[in-house]
């Protein structure tokens, strides 16, 4: 990666945080974007705080860095916000919201950098999320921003696949920030991934942030991966999905009614919009 010139978006934390750490040791000219401000030991050689939902301020940074650092090799559209809804409750505020930073955030920057892209016959690198292909109860929003997230990735790749590389990866369960919100109404997905015997876990779906972050890495690396999992398990997991949807939802559903059962998962549905 030394002297690639590489933007990503939800830097400050998490998945961001991780593989953007293991970019810098890789000799990467990296420009992090989040609404939050980063460690203090991360030194990035650009940083820009401001939520990605607000053009103005999406339009000034992209001058900035197109003034500073020039063209981008690659894009890594990593932010995201998860949101419960309600069926019946409509599309919330919070649902709006979730589309806007899931898909809709990410689609403008990306055409705002586009050009640059272009002319360094770059990459485009599009974090969707197994909730895209693995269906699960009150994540609406954030499982259909994360569809259409790889929806436009495909369109992407065939509009501009001589001259962009456009990947999209599924990370599965990491355990990061973005899940309290389900952790804090019952519905913990790391219990849901998690098989016990008696109190020892057996087995374990979750994907450690290491690996994770290791796969988002090697997506810089490689060209013409299309759609890929962070990890092993993860993409076995996107291929099963995709070829099996009945039974990954039936199993799914199975795991729920066992943790509702045992007592625990136990739903808050007043925390939920």
């Amino acid at each position: 990666m030394h002297g690639k010139v590489i933007v990503i978006t939800g830097f400050a934390r998490g998945l961001g945080l991780a593989t953007t750490r293991k970019l810098k040791a890789e000799g990467a000219t990296v420009i992090g974007i989040d609404c939050l401000n980063g460690p203090v030991d991360l030194q990035l050689d650009g940083s820009y705080c401001f939520d990605l939902t607000d053009g103005d301020a999406l339009e000034k940074a992209v001058e900035s860095i197109q003034s500073l650092f020039g063209d981008v090799d690659i894009l890594i559209n990593n932010a995201g916000l998860l949101t419960l809804e309600h069926g019946e409750s409509g599309v919330t505020a919070n649902a709006r919201r979730a589309l806007e930073v899931n898909l809709f955030a990410a689609w403008e920057l990306t055409s705002a950098l586009l050009p640059g892209l272009l002319r360094r016959n770059g990459k485009l690198i599009n974090v969707s999320s197994l909730f895209a292909m693995v269906n699960a109860p009150y994540v609406a929003a954030y499982a259909a921003s994360k569809r259409g997230l790889s929806a436009w990735s495909d369109v992407m790749r065939m509009q501009y696949g001589d001259a962009l590389d456009v990947v999209t990866v599924y990370p599965g369960f990491i355990d990061t920030a973005i899940h309290q919100p389900a952790e804090l109404a019952g519905l913990s997905v790391k219990r849901l991934v998690s098989f016990k015997w008696g109190d020892k876990v057996v087995l374990s779906l979750e994907e450690p942030l290491e690996s994770a972050s290791k796969g988002l890495v090697r997506a810089c690396h490689k060209r013409g991966l299309r759609n890929r999992g962070l990890t092993l398990m993860g993409t076995l997991t996107f291929f099963c999905a995709r070829a099996m949807p009945s039974l990954i939802d039936a199993f799914i559903s199975l795991r729920l009614r066992q943790l509702t059962r045992s007592g625990q998962l136990s739903l808050k549905p007043e925390l939920i919009d």
